[in-house]
């Protein structure tokens, strides 16, 4: 392993107990994160006879914006870095370079002995490692079981870096340490695909349990139905990518103002987004009105921003209308047996519905329920008493008015 990819490196390893093994084994998986497990990790190694001064993992993950997650542990400060990589960083000029690449393509181990002065300087890292004072620095494979290896390095400061020993009990350590960080890997993929697809809060609950039909629970919300204008001419007019791409551009632009604020993205339906802002987790009723009221605000705002980029490019403007209102709804697991949707049902989510097909008629972009202006803490524009489609008695609608873009409706 001397200054060379270690390929099969000859060091003897201890198969008796190890006291940093065992602890792995024994309660590294019960860590909140692997973030914890590396912290915990990194402190028990001195005292038991690994000099580490930098420890470092990298992982694949499966994220719709992060393709790797990584942890580096500093021993002076006890300090742990936390960074994600984008699904772009395999081409980078970073990680072609460095030996986490080599490792991940198959390679049994790279060791630099930094201090030596015939130590090959082949690894972009190499020079912020010596810089940190490193002496020694090796890179081992994180194997898991469906076949995919990740990588883990350990670095130390210590006069003549590591002993054979000591890189024995390291690589002893990797398929321990590969298990546990398999486990907390796959509770956190878990966690993202159910936030992803169903939602922070659904997602929450479906993982503590509540998976099978039937499993729902009435809440006070303010529920949001909002739907891209003009979507049928465009499916009928456009390329499919475009009108993918326009569909990802709208959604985008309103999930990041309803996030922002609070509110819970339940599904997309078609070119229609049903978000809620639920009353008892933002404080109440008022708050949750607010909530609502300054997403919808800033939904405006960035596509009002956007559409100006594309009319530079001679594109048309995205437009949609946004329907408001308070109410009771049922939310919990409702469909199939063995295919269910966690969502919210119920006379509001109908009503808010109704809402927002009148903005096309009132040509208004916000139009919200008397239930919302009554708390809303600002004084919104009255358009009277309106027939809603499906219910009995005319209803008053209130707009959010604020300065519209050029072209533009006021609400």
């Amino acid at each position: 392993m001397h200054n060379a990819d270690a390929q099969n490196p000859d060091v003897t390893i201890d198969k008796a107990g190890d006291d940093i093994r065992d602890w792995v084994a024994n309660h590294g998986r019960f860590a909140g994160s692997i973030g914890e497990l590396m912290r915990r990790l990194g402190a028990r190694c001195a005292p038991a006879g690994l000099p580490l001064s930098r420890i470092s993992l990298l992982i694949r993950t499966l994220h719709p914006m992060v393709a790797a997650a990584g942890y580096v542990w500093h021993a002076t400060e006890g300090r742990l870095e936390e960074f994600t990589r984008d699904h772009q960083s395999q081409s980078s000029e970073a990680y072609l370079s460095s030996p986490i690449r080599l490792v991940f393509e198959g390679s049994s181990g790279v060791r630099r002995r930094l201090a030596d002065a015939d130590c090959p300087n082949d690894f972009s890292i190499l020079d912020d490692l010596r810089s940190e004072g490193m002496t020694d620095y090796i890179v081992l494979p994180v194997p898991f079981s469906d076949g995919r290896t990740y990588a883990a390095s350990f670095a130390t400061t210590v006069a003549g870096g590591f002993s054979d020993a000591q890189i024995g009990r390291l690589t002893a350590l990797m398929p321990t340490l590969a298990l546990v960080v398999e486990i907390l890997t796959v509770r956190t993929i878990a966690q993202t695909i159910a936030s992803t697809y169903i939602g922070r809060s659904a997602g929450r609950r479906v993982l503590d349990g509540a998976i099978y039909r039937g499993v729902n629970e009435t809440i006070d919300a303010v529920i949001w139905i909002s739907d891209l204008r003009g979507f049928t001419v465009l499916s009928d007019t456009q390329a499919p990518p475009v009108v993918l791409g326009i569909l990802n551009d709208h959604f985008e632009r309103l999930s990041d103002a309803i996030s922002a604020q609070g509110g819970e993205v339940l599904k997309f339906m078609g070119d229609s987004l049903l978000a809620m802002f639920p009353v008892a987790s933002l404080g109440g009723a008022e708050a949750a009105i607010c909530a609502a009221l300054t997403s919808a605000r800033a939904a405006r705002a960035s596509m009002d921003l956007r559409n100006v980029e594309r009319a530079r490019h001679r594109l048309p403007p995205i437009r949609f209308g946004i329907g408001l209102h308070r109410g009771e709804v049922l939310y919990g697991n409702i469909g199939a047996p063995d295919r269910l949707d966690f969502t919210v049902i119920g006379p509001a989510v109908n009503y808010a519905a109704r809402i927002e097909q009148m903005c096309r008629t009132l040509d208004r972009r916000v139009l919200v329920s008397a239930a919302i202006a009554e708390q809303a803490g600002e004084q919104l524009t009255s358009l009277g008493f309106q027939a809603l489609r499906g219910v009995r008695e005319p209803q008053e609608i209130f707009a959010l008015a604020d300065r519209p873009p050029p072209g533009e409706p006021a609400g």
